[in-house]
């Protein structure tokens, strides 16, 4: 388990897990307007936690990281103590997310460069998956989630709707299933 760490520290965005899947290309034009990366004290330092991993992964901040990644320069990073990422059902959302991303084969912000999509797509592929995934992560228990998962074992539970009524899967090549129960 990583270390947890007082004030501000300076890292490569690549030494830093993510846990996100996509970057939405509007946040990314708003965040080179004001980014100077010969002045990275502009930038404000980045949330950090170890979801027990050993890893310190970003909490938010995945855009300005990607930015600085591709203009080669570090980050400050703070640990992130804040109750959204430390209380329990925040724990299983973060390490549910870190899940995803090591499915997708996607370990730091480098790995996002081929996953920067426009405001529709940030929306259906990334913020309705979370809503989803809440809604089966918080509705449900482990042996539930288990059960469910147990019925479709080509397929990859990752969420439901808001009454559990449909359930959304992905098979091996990341195509949404969804079912019907």
């Amino acid at each position: 388990m990583y270390t947890f760490f007082r004030g501000v520290q300076w890292v490569a965005p690549t030494d830093l897990g993510v846990s996100q899947l996509y970057l939405n290309k509007s946040k990314l034009r708003d965040v080179e307007k004001w980014f100077d990366p010969n002045n990275m004290n502009l930038c404000q330092p980045l949330p950090v936690h170890d979801f027990g991993d050993g890893r310190l992964t970003l909490t938010d901040g995945h855009s300005r990281s990607f930015t600085a990644y591709q203009h080669k320069v570090k980050v400050p990073i703070v640990y992130d103590t804040d109750d959204i990422v430390t209380c329990e059902e925040g724990q299983l959302l973060y390490k549910n997310d870190i899940v995803w991303c090591r499915r997708f084969n996607l370990r730091t912000v480098a790995d996002l460069e081929n996953r920067v999509v426009d405001n529709s797509e940030y929306q259906s592929l990334w913020i309705d998956r979370c809503e989803q995934a809440y809604n089966l992560l918080t509705q449900t228990n482990d042996y539930e989630r288990a059960d469910i998962q147990r019925q479709y074992p080509d397929l990859f539970l990752y969420g439901a709707n808001e009454d559990l009524t449909i359930y959304f899967f992905e098979n091996m090549n990341g195509k949404i299933v969804e079912v019907h129960l």
